[in-house]
């Protein structure tokens, strides 16, 4: 087993409990930068977004088994990565008090 598969996993629970309205992968600290009326709303927008990344984990686990080392696939998998990873900063710049 791959630790991009152990990843994925991770980020796909973390998305389906978000999008479900459950805050088990949140810290308290990281609650309470959020006003409580915007809550359902960041849940929703970073659940997505984290179920994005576990999917991508896991489609790069899955093509290295079947494609050891490639360096195209590695490369796409950086490029959406980097995707997901901006979505996610803007949801937090969005979502976080200042």
């Amino acid at each position: 087993m791959s630790l991009f598969f152990v990843v994925g996993i991770y980020f796909y629970a973390r998305g389906v409990f978000a999008l479900f309205g459950q805050t088990i992968f949140y810290t308290k600290r990281t609650l309470e930068l959020i006003e409580p009326e915007n809550l359902p709303a960041y849940l929703k927008e970073s659940g997505v977004w984290h179920m994005v990344a576990g999917t991508i984990f896991v489609g790069k686990a899955l093509l290295d088994i079947m494609f050891p080392l490639n360096k195209v696939f590695l490369a796409m998998f950086l490029v959406l990565l980097a995707v997901c990873v901006y979505f996610l900063s803007r949801c937090n710049e969005r979502y976080i008090k200042k």
